[in-house]
């Protein structure tokens, strides 16, 4: 991906927004960017890692109850970067 095609699609997105690297299970290996998500919600397990969730999942998928799934639908969304692969 280039810059210009990264700054067509975070300019229709939420300038607020956290932007959240998605990166590969060791830390340690580095992919050209695919594209941004901007449908997806953060939640911070530490200053250095979390979990994302896609607000296109359902409850089952997510692995919640529709309860705590509807709770999380009401947290604000971040933006997701993600490599080829």
């Amino acid at each position: 991906m280039k810059v210009k095609e990264l700054i067509a699609e975070l300019q229709e997105m939420d300038l607020d927004a956290e932007v959240i690297l998605q990166k590969d299970s060791e830390g340690n290996s580095y992919s050209p960017l695919a594209g941004a998500d901007a449908d997806c919600i953060y939640v911070k397990n530490s200053e250095w890692d979390g979990a994302v969730f896609d607000t296109t999942w359902t409850a089952e998928d997510a692995d919640l109850s529709e309860d705590e799934w509807d709770e999380m639908l009401e947290l604000p969304r971040c933006v997701v970067l993600y490599p080829v692969n």
